[in-house]
């Protein structure tokens, strides 16, 4: 089974997940102005604790595979010190003070799950979960951003720019051909473990008060 057809398969198999992922009640009642702006901060403030923590799982997925293959890492890691660099910013536009975040468990258990992804997993695992993972999460960043310039008349640059290359995924898949990821389990099962933890994620963002 080619790459790209192993990966619509499990797209497929992990619609409905996906789906209450990208039609979360947090995106919903955003787009109907229900969503304090206080929630917004505490989304921004535990990103940032996600975001700095997974640029070190990428950077650990990055010294375990070889060159070329490592430049699909080393291109994600570029793109996470970007967005640290605009959550930095939204937090002066808010506000924030980022050595006063408070990491919530459950907001947070995305990140932990990610990195014993990057120290235990294979590289198939880690491009496979990425793949699955990153383009959902990347689709509600840019919804908010949307939401948030229309409805709050406040532009964030960690959402408004946030962007899936597909370039990047084009890569993922070539890297993909030297395995036989139908015949791996334990890639489907990360799959499936990440997009939990990211419901998981979004579902403590709609709850917290």
């Amino acid at each position: 089974m080619k790459p790209l057809e192993f990966l619509e398969k499990l797209r497929y198999e992990l619609q409905d997940i996906n789906q209450k992922i990208l039609r979360h009640k947090f995106i919903e009642e955003l787009s109907q102005g229900k969503i304090t702006i206080e929630k917004i901060k505490y989304l921004l403030e535990q990103q940032y604790y996600i975001a700095s923590r997974d640029a070190k799982a990428l950077a650990l997925m990055y010294s375990r595979s070889e060159f070329p293959d490592n430049d699909f890492f080393l291109n994600l890691l570029n793109g996470h010190q970007e967005a640290l660099r605009r959550l930095e910013q939204s937090f002066s536009i808010l506000g924030i003070d980022k050595e006063k975040i408070k990491p919530n468990y459950k907001a947070i258990a995305y990140t932990h799950y990610f990195f014993n992804l990057a120290f235990f997993g294979s590289i198939a695992e880690q491009i496979i979960a990425i793949l699955i993972n990153f383009p959902i999460f990347i689709e509600n960043l840019i919804k908010i951003g949307k939401i948030l310039k229309e409805k709050y008349n406040l532009e964030i640059s960690f959402f408004t720019q946030a962007r899936w290359e597909r370039e990047v995924e084009f890569l993922a898949l070539k890297i993909l051909e030297k395995y036989e990821l139908h015949k791996d389990e334990r890639i489907k099962e990360a799959a499936r473990l990440i997009q939990e933890y990211e419901l998981e994620f979004w579902d403590e963002m709609y709850f917290h008060s």
